[in-house]
């Protein structure tokens, strides 16, 4: 079997284009930079240039393929619509989307909202969809980096709240087995790792891991959202990453599932875990 893979070059994407070749299929990856797509994934993969917003590429892309892995930057309806449109004309009806949690939690968060316009768009168009909806990935973990480096520091304003972090690896497994598999169109599934854990927690696993101290520096939502702005983050979305961290910290998204074991049959990796095989990124 052949799969288009969108986002290619992140961090689910890739694991995912990996995890597709490594089970014997072909996999055509839809990238904007073919130079930065070589460095990154395997000689096997086709790469197929393009974005979302180009039509005549997406046509072409999916021309061929068995099933679309589609996933995006941010939740824009249109582009959802030029998926589904090249995908009827191409007559592929297997699509795979990257949807969130945010989307399953009431009251829905802004940028959970945004995400399910996005997916209603591929809910009206009949074609075999099925929504993976991650809790926190792991390797967000990674925006911390550069207080970590400079200050030995994390400044975080979701505590207490607790989130169930996910390794992009697991997501892809997920991924790959409801690709390939039939009996999964029209169902959702909520995917996370094996615990609910706080920042504060993630933070000294990270510590332990990487052997050295890591100060955790509680802030509010508001505070938060005043650096952003200070940084220059338009105001839409620094309101809607607030949005989302009064909701972590009053502990909406510690939710549980199983899921992944479900669906692919093994657990799915601990924040710990990811922190090991992620060790030098943090160099």
């Amino acid at each position: 079997m052949k799969f288009l893979i969108t986002g290619a070059t992140g961090n689910v994407g890739g694991e995912l284009v990996t995890e597709l070749l490594d089970a014997g299929h072909q996999v055509r990856a839809y990238v904007r930079n073919p130079e930065k797509a070589r460095q990154l994934l395997p000689e096997a993969a086709e790469l197929a240039i393009g974005d979302l917003d180009d039509t005549a590429a997406l046509t072409s892309a999916v021309d061929g393929v068995d099933g679309i892995f589609f996933m995006q930057t941010h939740p824009v309806p249109a582009q959802a619509q030029y998926i589904v449109d090249a995908a009827k004309a191409a007559g592929v009806s297997r699509v795979v989307v990257l949807s969130s949690i945010g989307t399953a939690i009431h009251p829905m968060p802004i940028i959970g909202a945004a995400i399910s316009a996005r997916d209603d768009v591929l809910r009206a168009s009949d074609l075999d969809i099925t929504y993976l909806k991650p809790n926190t990935l792991a390797s967000n973990a990674l925006w911390w980096k550069g207080t970590i480096t400079a200050e030995g520091k994390v400044y975080d304003p979701t505590e207490p709240g607790l989130t169930s972090p996910i390794d992009p690896y697991d997501l892809a497994r997920v991924a790959a087995a409801v690709l390939t598999q039939p009996g999964h169109e029209g169902n959702s599934y909520i995917l996370n790792g094996p615990a609910a854990l706080s920042a504060r927690e993630q933070v000294e696993t990270l510590a332990d891991v990487l052997g050295r101290e890591i100060e955790f520096v509680p802030v509010t939502p508001e505070q938060y959202f005043e650096v952003n702005i200070s940084r220059g983050t338009p105001e839409p979305q620094a309101l809607a990453l607030k949005d989302l961290q009064e909701l972590f910290r009053v502990g909406r998204s510690g939710v549980v599932t199983e899921d992944v074991q479900n669906l692919t049959g093994v657990a799915p990796r601990t924040f710990r875990q990811w922190a090991e095989q992620h060790r030098a990124d943090f160099d």
